[in-house]
């Protein structure tokens, strides 16, 4: 069995939405280990979740205010991106998590 102590910790400073979700795709399409990383928005930016219409948001007002439109590669609602940090957990296919749901995901995060 591999060890999964041992996690990369990627420390990102602000990007574009475009920016940041290829970067998480990227890392879920090559991860070997875990990984944690930490990012910013800039500009601000509003996800979608994975199977959210993009109906849900004007799209229009967004561009008047400069604020990216972007998918997630994940689930879930709009989520507007302004001045937090944000993070993702990425977790090769044999990792024990990958067989638990969410919520204990989280709850053990």
């Amino acid at each position: 069995m591999k060890n999964f102590n041992t996690w990369r910790l990627i420390l990102d400073g602000p990007a574009d939405a475009f920016t940041n979700m290829a970067t998480d795709v990227a890392l879920v399409e090559c991860v070997s280990r875990p990984v944690l990383r930490l990012y910013a928005w800039h500009p601000w930016a509003i996800s979608l979740g994975f199977h959210q219409s993009l109906k849900a948001i004007d799209r229009q007002r967004c561009r008047q205010e400069g604020i990216d439109v972007v998918r997630r590669p994940t689930g879930g609602r709009a989520v507007l991106h302004a001045e937090e940090i944000t993070y993702s957990v990425v977790v090769p296919s044999d990792h024990p998590w990958y067989q638990l749901g969410v919520q204990e995901v989280y709850r053990q995060i």
